[in-house]
């Protein structure tokens, strides 16, 4: 593609060189520039991307953009003042906007992303049209998975997935749309069929300032939706009570008083969720294996954009009974016996507070053990506040480690201890988390509820500069098989 046409609709400031020339590939990373590509420089939150210019041209990039003053030795160059709005455009113009061939849904929210996407991924495979999915778990078109790095990747992976989409004949899709992504303007130029908003609390403030950031870069989505009324909002949370009033002409609410809500007598138990939901095109019913109250709210969500994007209530039903699990979402571990083990993803105090309250509905007078630890390099404003949920909550907490990064393991206890203390339950710390959680299945009686919190679906702990294996399933299922053996 010409230079040129990859630079349609993107604001230019400056130019130099000959904009007629071939363009093999883009790129924002210079280690994958190749030979005829193009390069943009991208401000990052460590290092400028300006930094990497020389390495890019050395790889055979063939023209650069960026911010400021143009670089030295550098032939075809171009000036833009938002690199990372048009890294956007330019990835979109490159695979030929993809995205507007898509019916596109966009889930945004503190929690509740990554299962409300899987609902409505399993209603559009009930409806004969499977959707293309973008999210933290994997990315998928057609026939083709990849494991995900992060929930929204940059904007030439998304445009590129959007495209592999396009080719699967995929006509449908559903992505996570972190704040992380909206800030940094990954989705810029995207237009969604509709915007979800689960709900608002406190996460990623070592990225936002604080919670009027925070809130801003959600808000972002739903300037990228056709009309207000293919917004569907949480009326039941505060920030989607604000968004509700903001976006003015009437968006589909969800919550107890939403345009979609659930009827009396709706049935919440450890069978899973039975019973209607009233919606402003009739009633819907829910026959469905998942658990807690959360995933009422994420039902009530994924059924308002369905609706918005034209699903009918048969395909909304069947795609309610056919999802059986969401991989680390209140995941029950199997076993031959013993305590009931759920893994589950909470990492920020709104989600632990839900999570813990879903499981003391369902554990009933039994006893409830929570496992977790707080990511290191990240937000630490929520550990006091996370060691205090637990402990006023569980009947007895093991303090532990997650993905420490570069912190001391112990110095992030230290902080959770803090709040821990305060909560009034009972509490332990083990730094090592496999021994964590072996001690907390080998001293559980079978009656106990353990609830293993903060990793979910991931299979890999995070210490110093490397990654290793790791995945809280699977430490889990070997430690229940010993203690069966043991007792059998």
């Amino acid at each position: 593609m010409k230079l040129r046409d990859l630079l349609r609709d993107v604001p230019v400031r400056e130019s130099r060189g000959n904009l007629d020339i071939d363009i093999s590939a883009v790129a924002a990373d210079s280690r994958l520039a190749v030979r005829g590509s193009l390069f943009v420089a991208i401000p990052g939150l460590q290092h400028d991307g300006a930094r990497f210019i020389p390495s890019a041209i050395e790889k055979g990039a063939a023209a650069i953009v960026s911010g400021g003053q143009p670089p030295t030795a550098v032939h075809n160059w171009i000036r833009v003042d938002d690199p990372r709005a048009a890294l956007a455009l330019i990835a979109a113009n490159f695979y030929g906007h993809p995205a507007d061939k898509l019916s596109l849904v966009g889930v945004t929210g503190t929690s509740g992303k990554t299962t409300t996407t899987k609902m409505l991924e399993s209603i559009f495979d009930a409806s004969g049209k499977p959707a293309g999915l973008i999210g933290t778990i994997e990315y998928r078109a057609g026939d083709e998975r990849l494991m995900a790095d992060r929930t929204t990747p940059d904007a030439v992976v998304l445009q590129q997935w959007f495209a592999k989409m396009v080719e699967a004949r995929v006509r449908h899709a559903v992505m996570e749309v972190s704040s992380h992504a909206l800030a940094l303007k990954r989705t810029f130029g995207v237009r969604f069929a509709a915007a979800v908003f689960t709900n608002l609390s406190q996460d990623h403030f070592d990225f936002h300032k604080d919670f009027e950031d925070y809130f801003a870069a959600k808000r972002t989505l739903f300037d990228q939706i056709e009309s207000s009324n293919h917004a569907v909002i949480n009326a039941d949370d505060a920030y989607g009570r604000r968004l509700i009033k903001e976006l003015g002409p009437k968006p589909v609410t969800f919550g107890q008083r939403g345009d979609i809500q659930p009827a009396e007598g709706f049935e919440i138990s450890t069978r899973g969720l039975r019973g209607t939901l009233h919606s402003p095109t009739g009633d819907i019913r829910v026959d469905s294996a998942l658990l807690g109250r959360p995933n009422l709210y994420n039902w009530m969500a994924a059924a308002g954009a369905a609706i918005v994007v034209g699903m009918t209530h048969r395909h909304i039903e069947a795609g309610i009974r056919n999802l059986r699990l969401v991989r680390g979402r209140f995941e029950y571990v199997e076993s031959d016996g013993g305590p009931t083990v759920i893994v589950d993803y909470a990492h920020k105090p709104d989600a632990l507070e839900k999570l813990l309250h879903a499981v003391r509905d369902l554990a009933g007078k039994k006893r409830v053990v929570v496992l977790f630890g707080c990511g290191g390099d990240r937000d630490r404003d929520k550990r006091p506040k996370m060691g205090k949920i637990a402990t006023e909550l569980a009947d007895f907490t093991i303090l532990t480690s997650d993905n420490p990064r570069s912190e001391k393991p112990d110095a992030i206890i230290d902080d959770i201890e803090r709040g821990a203390r305060g909560g009034g339950g009972k509490y332990v710390r083990i730094t090592d988390r496999r021994e964590a959680i072996a001690r907390a299945i080998h001293e559980a009686s079978d009656d106990d509820v353990i609830v293993i919190a903060g990793k979910g679906h991931e299979s890999y702990q995070v210490v110093g500069d490397q990654v290793i294996h790791f995945d809280d399933r699977e430490e889990a299922e070997l430690v229940l098989k010993k203690r069966h053996e043991k007792t059998a």
